[in-house]
């Protein structure tokens, strides 16, 4: 049956022809579109390493040009005050380094004998315990790290997967940006967005009354209103004597961020949907118009004695094995992308995307040509004779 289904497609090659090329081209953007939301979604499931619900930022003015008796003095009376009110859980102190800022500090180096690259943060003892972060191995900062004999450091999993294969390196120095002791470890602090990668990452520790420290992190109590804000809002004015502070709810930051990514991503998904409905019933179509051109064919077999199964099994193998040859070159063409590391995609989206595009067609196809095939083996032989 599989060779006599075979001369069938290859003596009608040319209409079939536009059916390879149809499931072809669809499974092409289909595997295109698919990379690309198959990333995204691994990066929306993949740990942030800190809480944004209950969580404020607070951006302080530029205190570089205060004196710096004026400014320790400021922060320490703000920090009381703050930690004084009823829905304010945690304060800290950090640099320009934030959730969904949008800044970035990198550096690289290479004193301990091979490359390393990281991004940086300045943070204080309590940024940890602001956000919830994620300590997976040793400790966070405590003040008494101000004063040890070695600076100490913060590493995430990701820096110490890159560049020591994922070995424990708690209280081992680390030549990086001088000599430093790792003291901890996180899981991850990807705070460009949830959809961004899990980037190497090393956090050093700054004093509390450091003047580049102008930020704050609130970790407020569960569910506290919004209408708090006007009373945070007032303190840190009384205190800092000053009106041009911003106050922002990282949360709410952390869906306006998001948004830009999920836009693109809802147009593109509905794009492959418009495609699969446009193939579908190009597909529904040709089979149905194939079929009525073969009615003379389906009733001179059935008067031979071919049973009603036969005829229906036939054009489903007829259009399975035109998709699996227009799948096999899709496939053939789409895996040359991760194998030669074209774009900047990590190879396994790519195989995910060349296997979920594959059952989508299939499941696709199989589903067009299930109707037109019942109807072809319901046919009654005598009547498909006499109207040929």
């Amino acid at each position: 049956m599989i060779k006599h289904i075979f001369k069938l497609i290859w003596n009608k090659r040319r209409s079939n022809a536009l059916i390879l090329i149809e499931i072809f081209l669809a499974f092409l953007v289909l595997f295109a579109v698919l990379s690309y939301v198959i990333y995204n979604m691994r990066m929306l499931s993949a740990p942030l390493g800190f809480e944004t619900k209950d969580k404020w930022m607070v951006y302080l003015d530029d205190l570089s040009s205060k004196d710096s008796l004026e400014v320790l003095e400021m922060k320490n009376t703000l920090h009381r005050e703050l930690l004084n009110l009823d829905n304010i859980e945690s304060v800290s102190y950090t640099e320009n380094i934030n959730p969904y800022s949008g800044n970035q500090s990198r550096t690289g180096g290479d004193a301990m004998g091979f490359n390393i690259s990281s991004l940086l943060a300045f943070v204080d003892s309590d940024f940890a315990n602001a956000l919830d972060m994620n300590v997976v191995q040793g400790r966070w900062f405590q003040e008494e790290d101000l004063n040890s004999t070695y600076p100490s450091i913060i590493l995430n999993q990701a820096f110490i997967d890159e560049y020591f294969g994922g070995k424990n390196m708690i209280d081992s120095m680390l030549l990086f940006r001088g000599e430093h002791k790792v003291i901890g470890v996180v899981d991850a602090f990807r705070y460009l967005g949830e959809f961004s990668e899990n980037q190497p990452h090393a956090f050093y520790q700054v004093p509390r009354h450091s003047k580049e420290a102008n930020n704050l992190v609130l970790g407020m109590a569960p569910n506290t209103p919004a209408a708090y804000e006007e009373k945070v809002n007032n303190l840190i004015s009384d205190i800092t004597k000053s009106s041009s502070f911003i106050i922002k709810n990282i949360d709410q930051m952390k869906k306006s961020d998001s948004r830009d990514t999920w836009i693109p991503l809802i147009a593109l998904l509905s794009i492959c949907g418009f495609l699969c409905i446009n193939v579908a019933l190009g597909l529904f179509g040709v089979l149905w118009y194939n079929i009525n051109k073969r009615r003379g064919e389906i009733g001179l077999r059935r008067a031979v004695g071919a049973h009603s199964s036969d005829i229906s099994k036939q054009f489903i193998f007829e259009i399975l094995i035109l998709t699996f040859i227009a799948v096999f070159l899709g496939i053939f063409f789409a895996i040359q992308v991760p194998l030669l590391k074209i774009g900047p995609l990590e190879p396994i989206n790519m195989y995910y995307a060349i296997a979920i595009s594959t059952g989508i067609i299939l499941t696709l196809v199989t589903l067009c040509a299930l109707h037109p095939s019942w109807q072809a083996s319901k046919l009654h032989p005598a009547t498909a004779l006499h109207e040929d």
